[in-house]
């Protein structure tokens, strides 16, 4: 598939009509030109919490470049470093918010249903 090797993922067929992708080695910091600085950009907790079912396991969802693991223990410290950072946004209706990926992470606690997001990417 020439999209996904264009983007440097690697997909691979299994049994079942099941694909897998392939992505990396992808650096976890990235220099950010605008802010002349360092930034953490990676989905490195995303895909080692989340990614539980009969096709993904997630301790093994992300390695260092070498194909090692990342142990289990520096990611909950990656977590709790984040829980420690984070804030909460107040929402109310009618509210916009416009999130810059390369300034903030991003994400959510659970909620109660229904729930209505509206999102647009932009470049």
């Amino acid at each position: 598939m020439p999209g996904a090797a264009k983007i440097g993922t690697r997909l691979e067929w299994l049994a079942g009509d099941i694909v897998k992708s392939v992505m990396g080695p992808i650096p976890a910091i990235r220099f950010d030109k605008s802010r002349q600085r360092n930034v953490w950009f990676s989905s490195l907790l995303i895909a080692y919490t989340s990614y539980h079912d009969a096709r993904n396991e997630p301790t093994c969802a992300v390695q260092f470049g070498d194909g090692r693991p990342v142990p289990g223990d520096v990611v909950y410290d990656c977590l709790k470093i984040l829980d420690e950072e984070s804030v909460a946004i107040p929402w109310q209706k009618g509210d916009v918010l416009l999130v810059d990926n390369w300034a903030v992470q991003h994400s959510r606690r659970s909620f109660t249903p229904p729930r209505r997001i509206l999102a647009s990417l932009c470049k």
